[in-house]
């Protein structure tokens, strides 16, 4: 007792000083205009258990209404604070948490009015895990005269965990949009998928990539009268004309004349008389042959 008596004495003036900058500051922060804000609090949901899934909508962030010194409300809004929710050794069910001034752990001067929501109502529920199919979601133009012609994700599957619920009907994910308006030709665009409002979580962080193939926009052109030859042996053909539609990149197709298409039919090895053949078309390279009528002649052969 007499040491700590004796103690007291000592360094007398260290300990007025001390005295009297902590009841400076006392006055100071007592005395200063006290100022009321809205702080928007980032919610952090920690130590979601294994196996579980929050499945029911959660805020992103809290709106706490405080009230306090000036500058220590300036220095608490410039710190940009967030909430921590722990739901370590919370099982499967519905709880509520409730929010109070005494949840939150601000600094010394600082009074909490109002917290919006005041409770949370938070869903556990059990998780499964699947593996879906990645499908992509276009949007958009392409410019005139262009199409796309193959669109493949890679990876094309992902495994998600997630609520029974959301997972028991689900066939595919699909991207998020892309946007063919930016694209001129082929190219491989990052994206992600889109779990819109689902509960669900990749089982792995992995690149998504859609491969979006175009080329010239395919249309398809109709030519009639085109005449039919036989060949090697002489014959006259009922009907002698057919009707060519053709289909290939619209260019290509702009530019094709009648004569550059050619229709025959094969008299090779056949006896006088008449004869029903198959009419075989030639086309120029690149182009298809998207319907012919007729497609038979009757072959009129001569002794």
């Amino acid at each position: 007792m007499k040491d700590w008596l004796a103690s007291l004495g000592r360094n007398k003036g260290l300990k007025l000083l001390a005295l009297l900058l902590a009841l400076a500051l006392w006055f100071l922060v007592g005395s200063e205009e006290r100022t009321e804000t809205t702080l928007n609090l980032a919610l952090d949901l920690a130590n979601v258990p294994n196996n579980l899934v929050v499945a029911s909508e959660v805020p992103a962030a809290l709106q706490v209404r405080v009230n306090g010194p000036g500058s220590l409300v300036r220095k608490l809004t410039q710190s940009r604070p967030s909430h921590t929710l722990d739901l370590s050794g919370y099982k499967a069910g519905r709880h509520n948490f409730a929010l109070g001034p005494k949840s939150f752990n601000f600094p010394r001067g600082i009074m909490v009015t109002r917290v919006q929501p005041n409770s949370l109502k938070i869903t556990l529920v059990p998780t499964i895990t699947r593996v879906l199919q990645i499908q992509p979601r276009l949007e958009g133009k392409l410019p005139e005269g262009l199409e796309v012609k193959n669109v493949q994700v890679r990876p094309p599957l992902i495994t998600v965990t997630g609520p029974s619920s959301e997972l028991a009907d689900l066939k595919f994910l699909s991207t998020l949009p892309l946007d063919l308006g930016q694209l001129t030709e082929s190219a491989t665009v990052p994206t992600d998928v889109d779990f819109k409002n689902l509960h669900l979580t990749p089982k792995e962080q992995v690149p998504i990539l859609a491969e979006i193939a175009i080329g010239p926009k395919e249309v398809s052109r109709t030519f009639t009268g085109v005449p039919v030859t036989a060949g090697p042996r002489p014959a006259r053909l009922t009907p002698s004309q057919v009707v060519v539609t053709v289909r290939g990149p619209a260019p290509a197709l702009k530019d094709l004349k009648a004569g550059a298409i050619k229709a025959a039919v094969d008299t090779k090895n056949l006896s006088p008389g008449k004869h029903r053949l198959k009419v075989a078309v030639q086309l120029p390279n690149g182009l298809s042959l998207q319907s012919l009528k007729p497609d038979h002649v009757t072959a009129q052969v001569s002794k």
